[in-house]
């Protein structure tokens, strides 16, 4: 289960803006007339000789999008998307948390509930 939450030990969240749109320049990978994707890393439960992160592409519909800042519930739903292909469904990795770079600086997404 995704949360938009932020313990004190984590990085910061994603400002938004009151219209609901992310209110931040995202580190983007890629922009076309109906694409924005965004670059982000995965954190999953440490395995004996797996990664402690993933890196992912967030693909959001230009529809869903002001300029290079999309809506959070479409970034929170490309980020769904983007986790279930990299843990294939969780059967490969423990999702934990859901980072992107704002300036250089993480900035967390979406942190997902301890099983």
């Amino acid at each position: 289960m995704l949360q938009n939450i932020v313990s004190p030990t984590c990085a910061p969240a994603l400002p938004v803006a009151e219209d609901l749109h992310i209110d931040a320049d995202l580190d983007v990978s890629l922009s076309t007339p109906s694409t924005l994707v965004v670059n982000a890393s995965l954190e999953v439960e440490p395995a004996e000789a797996g990664p402690s992160s993933v890196d992912l592409a967030l693909v959001i519909p230009r529809s869903r999008c002001r300029g290079e800042r999309p809506r959070m519930a479409a970034l929170l739903e490309a980020v769904q998307a983007a986790v279930a292909r990299a843990t294939r469904g969780g059967t490969l990795y423990r999702p934990r948390r859901v980072l992107t770079r704002v300036a250089g600086q993480p900035h967390l997404i979406a942190q997902f509930e301890a099983a």
